[in-house]
């Protein structure tokens, strides 16, 4: 949407992890160092930790950019439990993983794998991402299947890169041996404010732009938003060039960052490390990041330095390109040609004031420092000088004569008036000597100048041409002894393919006893459960018969003492009815007495012959 208007090729701030637009600070620079040196030297494991959005992935992908061809890479981006296990994860980042296999067959195909990859002269490399979310006892598996290795040689190379909580989880007393075998461990910090700025104007350059798009002050309070996260500047920038276009801004200010993050992130969830700097005036730190704050040079500019960093440096300014134009264009002779019309001041300008580029040639091409004639070939420097350095003493006098034929242009202006007078006439003679005196120096100087760059271009061609029998009689040596090397390398390692042969046969065979010595162990922990089992069937059993037993003793012993009980209720109760017998028995007798007596008593009158109960 903005790139056409702020003259982008492409996005400079996208969220996606893109080595194209990696920006090596010193922490970025000394964590890619260390991966490369971990992978030179084969170490076990390399740890690379960081907050979100500091750029691991980035690293790793510009890591990915790098790697030789002899390396077999793995990526693992997601180490959530829900996808899987360890060795699923890993065979599928080698395209390894078919369905339905076991743990063990899983894991004897990585064997396998890497085996065959070491015999083929390549390295495997595994990449894990995201790796906070490992759990110990994953981690503690991942160090398990690096064991195998050869006699010299880490057959699978490891790095991890997280987020702290991956640290953290390394430091617990379990993972001590894990953390033993750890050779490159670098935590990312966050960009310093000077850092941001380069960071900033590094991507902006990359994306295409030609011009400054941020000042200083603007940069320096998205550092103060963003705490120097990269990716959170990313967004902060990626706003505010929506916001520049909006308003048709071609350079952002600090007033539109703060208008953008006032209004648009006002009451976001967007993790913005100091809200309230808005209300600081930074006027006074702005004034001092502008003296080293990274410019974005003109494109003509850029190329030039890019082309001869080795001659000017990249903050060579005005002031040191002036030099050259007064040196060639003496002032008395400016002077004396200004002199004769001053109504014509775009001539005079012309001359006394040469534009930046008119000057840049001049300068641009200084000339060559003979300290430092030499150019790259490969990865050695070579003593070869290069034929810039001509052409940039070419360039120089080329430009010093043209700004001569500017002079010269002046003149014949002044010249063609009519109106001069005898003195400016005079004048003119003069300059036209002093003109035509300067010219011959230089063309002298231009005729010297070539037969150097003659004589330096065959010394060049020399030198060249003795570095390509050096070349070629190095690359016959390095032939002749990488095929030596190779066919002993060869030799050696079919040598070590059969003895690890041996040794995984061997591997097997102790797999196999181990599985059998498993088996009957678990066959003998079976029986012994089950003997375990039915002795305490037994016992159990045996507790419920002795249960009932006693039970039975209880309700005996309560039968018992309830029949004595009764027993003697029965005694007590005949006891009773004997005595209640007894004076019944007692009392009936008495009644009887009594009977016998009244009745003896009633029939011994005189008249006891006349009752019936008498006779």
């Amino acid at each position: 949407m903005y790139e056409a208007f702020y003259g982008f090729k492409e996005k400079p701030f996208s969220m996606l992890p893109d080595p194209g637009f990696l920006y090596l600070s010193k922490k970025h620079q000394a964590a890619l160092t260390l991966l490369e040196y971990g992978l030179l030297n084969h170490v076990g494991f390399c740890v690379i930790s960081g907050e979100a959005g500091a750029g691991k992935t980035t690293i790793l992908r510009a890591l990915l950019e790098r790697l030789e061809d002899n390396i077999t890479v793995g990526l693992i981006t997601n180490t959530h439990q829900s996808f899987g296990g360890l060795l699923d994860w890993v065979l599928s980042a080698f395209d390894l993983h078919r369905p339905n296999l076991t743990h063990v067959e899983m894991h004897q195909i990585f064997m396998e794998y890497l085996i065959e990859e070491y015999a083929n002269g390549r390295t495997v490399l595994l990449i894990i991402d995201e790796a906070q979310n490992m759990k110990p006892d994953v981690l503690e598996e991942l160090r398990m299947l690096s064991n195998v290795n050869s006699e010299k040689d880490q057959l699978m190379q490891v790095v991890l890169a997280g987020q702290p909580a991956l640290k953290e989880t390394l430091r617990l007393p379990d993972l001590m041996q894990f953390a033993q075998r750890i050779a490159v461990d670098y935590h990312l910090e966050s960009l310093s404010l000077k850092e941001t700025c380069g960071y900033i104007q590094h991507r902006l350059v990359t994306a295409g732009a030609e011009k400054d798009v941020f000042t200083p002050a603007a940069c320096e309070r998205i550092h103060n938003y963003s705490g120097g996260t990269p990716r959170l500047i990313n967004l902060l920038c990626e706003t505010v060039l929506v916001y520049g276009f909006a308003d048709q801004q071609d350079l952002i200010d600090v007033d539109l960052v703060d208008e953008m993050v006032l209004e648009r992130m006002k009451d976001s969830v967007v993790p913005i490390v100091n809200r309230d700097i808005a209300k600081q005036d930074n006027a006074a730190a702005s004034k001092e990041l502008e003296k080293d704050f990274p410019w974005i040079k003109a494109k003509d500019d850029t190329e030039r330095v890019d082309q001869h960093e080795d001659i000017i440096s990249p903050d060579t300014g005005l002031d040191e390109m002036q030099p050259a134009i007064k040196e060639s264009v003496k002032p008395d002779v400016v002077a004396a040609a200004v002199m004769g019309k001053q109504e014509k001041p775009v001539e005079k300008s012309v001359v006394n004031e040469p534009s930046p580029q008119a000057a840049q040639p001049a300068v641009a091409h200084r000339d060559v420092d003979a300290a430092t004639p030499f150019r790259k070939v490969g990865s050695e420097r070579t003593g070869i000088v290069d034929s810039d350095d001509t052409r940039k003493q070419l360039i120089k006098f080329g430009s010093i004569a043209a700004v001569l034929a500017v002079v010269l242009i002046v003149f014949a202006l002044l010249l063609g008036d009519e109106d001069l007078d005898a003195t400016d006439a005079a004048k003119d003679k003069a300059v036209d000597a002093a003109l035509q005196q300067q010219r011959e120096k230089e063309e002298k100087k231009l005729r010297q100048l070539q037969i150097e760059a003659e004589t330096l271009k065959k010394e060049r061609d020399a030198a060249i041409a003795r570095a390509e029998e050096e070349r070629l009689a190095k690359l016959k040596a390095e032939k002749r002894a990488a095929a030596q090397t190779a066919a002993v390398e060869k030799e050696a390692a079919e040598k070590r393919r059969l003895e690890e042969k041996k040794q995984i046969e061997a591997a097997k065979q102790r797999e196999r006893r181990a599985k059998q010595a498993e088996a009957k162990a678990r066959e003998e922990v079976k029986r012994a459960r089950r003997q375990a089992a039915k002795l305490e069937e037994q016992r159990r059993v045996m507790q419920i018969r002795l249960d009932e037993e006693r039970r039975l003793k209880e309700v005996e012993e309560a039968r018992r003492l309830e029949l004595e009980r009764l027993e003697l209720q029965r005694k007590q109760i005949q006891a009773a009815e004997v005595s209640a017998e007894k004076e019944a028995m007692q009392k009936a007798a008495d009644e009887a007495a009594k009977k016998e007596e009244a009745k003896s008593a009633e029939c011994s009158g005189p008249a006891a012959r006349f009752k019936a109960g008498c006779r």
